[in-house]
């Protein structure tokens, strides 16, 4: 089961559902997961049923509404409750505690029970009622801090990053829970910190860790990196592309590819550790040569010299990439509203279970029938009157 909203839940229930979990996506009746809000839309008019970011996230789900801020609606959660073994929340703890759904309440006829919870700040914290979201919790990790122009304001992951990152461990936490419970039959509550997994996985050597290690304090370096010269994007005649030479081979092959330029010997470039220093100076020696050429120009000649450089690609061409292409990333789907659209595959494959979307994004209490009638024994008169009533 599935309880929240917008992204870090949606994505940890995706990514269980596509490997063929059965997943119940719990949205308000009215309104619906705030995700159906968010764009993009087809001649960018907004319809709950055709928002691109939920076409991709609840494939594979199955869509029931609830009220869970009414006592019948809440009443009516506990009776699913005995009939799911996971539950999947980024519910804020000060909702949690408004509304009685806690993991003591939840489990308390399901002692088998897993519940994952994803929050910006973590249960075990002083910060656990602050609300957060992907920007609070970029901030809060010292990520910020190191990305932007050294000149201007710190600027935080795009497309909510941390809230797929969220997801992600909030996935991995569920699974680690369920392997627990395959040994001791019990169930057990783990939480996920986003702010934690931003400043330990994705801050790498040049966030926190840096910091307790090393005591060393990093800071923007704009389009550079400051460990070693040149690794920055550089401008080519249409468009950017990457480029590093970290050892002494490569920036060797990179200066005989420029034909030994007299530059080269300059002595600012005798430590490249050191070189970062002196960038501005030293871009104007090489850029220029790169800006005369396109991308598929400098591809080819850093591919035939073994030079790791790559141009950066617009999303235009990403979704024409051979490489997705052999990889069967996209996947053509039908849905019912929306019609035939293409989405994102899996960043992986399992040889034994495949991954597969076996059904389009619901519609907005599309299985309200199957779970409240069917499954749970509700009759169509209670089930009328509640829907009445705006509970279901």
């Amino acid at each position: 089961m599935e309880l929240g909203d917008f992204i870090s839940v949606g994505y940890a229930g995706k990514l269980l559902a596509d490997l063929g979990a059965d997943v119940i996506k719990v949205e308000h009746p009215k309104s619906g997961d705030t995700i159906r809000t968010h764009g993009p839309f087809p001649g960018d008019i907004p319809d709950k049923e055709k928002s691109g970011l939920h076409l991709f996230l609840n494939t594979n789900k199955r869509s029931i509404t609830l009220n869970t801020s009414e006592r019948e609606g809440r009443d009516i959660l506990l009776k699913l409750i005995p009939r799911v073994d996971l539950i999947i929340s980024n519910m804020t703890v000060t909702r949690v505690e408004k509304e009685g759904l806690d993991y003591e309440t939840l489990s308390r006829d399901n002692t088998s029970l897993i519940l994952s919870s994803i929050t910006v700040f973590g249960y075990d914290t002083p910060y656990r009622h602050w609300e957060g979201s992907a920007l609070t919790a970029t901030a809060a990790s010292g990520i910020s801090k190191k990305i932007g122009d050294p000149n201007k304001q710190p600027l935080w992951i795009p497309y909510c990053a941390a809230d797929f990152q969220g997801g992600i461990h909030g996935a991995i936490s569920a699974l680690l829970a369920l392997r627990m419970k395959r040994k001791t039959g019990l169930g057990q509550h783990a939480w996920v910190s986003v702010i934690e997994v931003m400043s330990s996985y994705v801050g790498g050597s040049g966030g926190v860790p840096a910091f307790v290690y090393q005591g060393n304090i990093g800071s923007r370096n704009g389009s550079h990196r400051s460990s070693f010269y040149p690794w920055q994007v550089v401008p080519a005649k249409d468009g950017y592309i990457e480029v590093i030479t970290m050892i002494d081979k490569q920036w060797d092959r990179f200066i005989e590819v420029m034909n030994n330029p007299e530059w080269s010997k300059d002595n600012r470039l005798n430590n490249r550790w050191e070189s970062f220093r002196w960038r501005e100076d030293l871009d104007r020696f090489w850029h220029p040569w790169i800006k005369s050429r396109t991308r598929q120009e400098l591809f080819k000649i850093f591919s035939e010299n073994r030079l790791p450089f790559l141009p950066v690609y617009r999303i235009d061409e990403v979704i024409e990439s051979t490489h997705l292409e052999k990889r069967n990333f996209w996947q053509t789907v039908s849905h019912p509203i929306m019609g035939t659209y293409k989405t994102m595959g899996p960043p992986y494959r399992l040889s034994k279970n495949p991954w597969s979307i076996r059904r389009p994004a619901p519609l907005l209490g599309q299985h309200n029938g199957d779970i409240y009638i069917k499954s749970l024994g509700m009759s169509e008169t209670s089930f009328s009157t509640l829907e009445s009533k705006g509970v279901i």
